[in-house]
């Protein structure tokens, strides 16, 4: 009688706060530990335990690289969020003072046109126009015949009669 011992599963690195799971596939994983139990002792061109196991190592290592990038691009993009928030109030106070300066000189007609101006909200552009206001993309197909033809079990329109 022979017993078929169950494959264990290779056990993946320790899993940081940083990063959610391995990025190397279930299958993957079983497939080296294939290669490092079963086939520990056979060797094919390029390809055996030690190999699978340093690309399974160079994934995760590219992986946590990735995970490092996304928290840097994220705090770049709340650094610039808060720069433009930033700008926006300066740039609002900047307007205030300028309306008060040409209350106070009324013979600035060209100055309080321009503020006038930065004061108007700005139309918001329809989705899906380019700046130039046309329709970007191929234009939406339509079939004469679906137009033509009358829904089914609806009564023909009556020709008008000579």
């Amino acid at each position: 009688m022979s017993v078929v011992a169950a494959p264990s599963i290779v056990a993946p690195p320790p899993v940081s706060a940083a990063t959610v799971e391995d990025p190397v596939p279930a299958a993957v994983l079983a497939v080296i530990e294939l290669f490092a139990n079963q086939l520990a002792k056979v060797a094919f061109p390029e390809i055996d335990a030690g190999s699978l196991r340093r690309q399974a190592d160079e994934l995760r290592t590219e992986a946590k690289a990735v995970a490092r990038a996304r928290e840097a691009l994220d705090a770049a993009l709340a650094s610039l969020a808060t720069r433009r928030a930033a700008l926006d109030d300066t740039a609002g106070r900047a307007v205030a003072y300028a309306r008060i300066y040409s209350e106070a000189h009324p013979d600035r007609v060209a100055l309080a046109t321009a503020i006038a101006a930065l004061s108007e909200p700005r139309p918001a552009a329809a989705p899906g126009l380019t700046a130039n206001g046309k329709r970007r993309g191929r234009p939406p197909r339509r079939s004469a015949e679906l137009f033509d033809a009358a829904a089914p079990g609806a009564e023909p329109e009556p020709a008008d009669a000579p």
